[in-house]
């Protein structure tokens, strides 16, 4: 566990989470799904706090794109039965392309049965033709889509705290007041963090977005109100190497096939190392990755990095690998960055 502050100065928790998309596959999407069981269950072991796992709905297999994990709920109950401490978050539901109640039926059972350990993280979105495969309307203007949004997490929230969903009174079971206060929302746009910070829950802020994490971050902290307590989880994407330089020559093939998606929304970028810079990549020494870490201007206002170790690696005991050098030496050299900056 290390420590940061906020831009007010207050120190506060930093808690580490691992983050998986479980989209990337070295084998079939089966053997994806158990190699990730087994890096979580691996993950607790070395004092990681939470596991946080993204939602994809549909697959393409003849454009390559084999699918990733569109039953959050389902993978997580597998894991809650394998771990005890470890806090299972998604990160995140389309909520769009779901029944709301059913969002809130599925959470409310896993958040039991793990003992409370469900940190529940909502996305709005979803592409139009994946809302049609599921027989749902898209809503295409933007400001009706983030009103329809707020208003689904409402009801959502309100149904975990017992609240009525019928005009007879029913309410679902189990309740789970307390998961109400554990929500979070994957933002891209600085408007959607402030609104975020504004309603007192938690800001998820990806390696790539539509702005900076830190103007995220910025103005998700310029919504909470005063004495709230954030909530504010950064993705880092992280790869190991005895230099920065073989790092980078290790990465650069899964680099750039993230580049091809990610290349229409970010600033252009002339070489490998930039491409890595665009995408938000630590990369090199424990040292190199920790400074790193350290001097993105998002990190000043985060209360939780979410590791991500997939795209890059070539096998599950190489993401092992980089765990432990992260658990052993980075976060470690994290805490004493942090402690001398508080200090001055």
């Amino acid at each position: 566990m290390s420590t940061t502050h906020s831009p007010a100065g207050v120190t506060e928790s930093l808690h580490i989470g691992l983050f998986a998309h479980l989209a990337d596959h070295r084998g079939a999407v089966e053997q994806t799904y158990l190699d990730y069981l087994d890096l979580f269950v691996h993950a607790e072991g070395l004092g990681v706090g939470s596991a946080w796992v993204r939602q994809f709905h549909l697959a393409k297999p003849d454009a390559g794109r084999l699918g990733g994990l569109p039953s959050p709920f389902v993978f997580l109950g597998a894991l809650a039965a394998r771990t005890s401490t470890l806090r299972l978050g998604t990160a995140a539901i389309t909520l769009p392309l779901e029944q709301v109640l059913r969002v809130a039926e599925d959470a409310a059972v896993l958040d039991a049965l793990s003992g409370g350990r469900l940190e529940l993280g909502l996305a709005n979105g979803g592409q139009p033709q994946t809302a049609s495969a599921f027989g749902i309307p898209h809503i295409g203007d933007r400001t009706q889509s983030r009103r329809a949004y707020l208003e689904a997490v409402d009801r959502l929230a309100g149904a975990l705290r017992g609240e009525a969903v019928t005009v007879d009174g029913e309410v679902i079971a189990p309740a789970r007041p307390g998961l109400a206060d554990r929500i979070w929302h994957a933002t891209l746009t600085a408007q959607s963090a402030y609104e975020t910070g504004q309603r007192g829950e938690g800001v998820l802020i990806g390696t790539t977005q539509v702005v900076p994490g830190e103007v995220s971050a910025e103005a998700y902290h310029r919504g909470l109100a005063e004495g709230a307590v954030p909530r504010l989880g950064l993705s880092t994407w992280i790869f190991p190497g005895r230099t920065r330089e073989e790092a980078l020559a290790q990465a650069e093939e899964g680099l750039i096939a993230k580049w091809q998606w990610a290349r229409d929304f970010l600033p252009q970028a002339d070489s490998t190392a930039q491409i890595a810079e665009r995408l938000n990549l630590h990369y090199g020494t424990a040292d190199d990755i920790a400074a790193s870490i350290a001097t993105h201007p998002a990190f000043a206002h985060t209360t939780q990095i979410q590791l991500q170790l997939d795209g890059l690696y070539r096998s599950l005991e190489q993401q092992k690998d980089a765990l432990e050098l992260f658990t052993s030496d980075v976060a470690p050299a994290l805490n004493a960055a942090i402690r001398r900056e508080v200090a001055a």
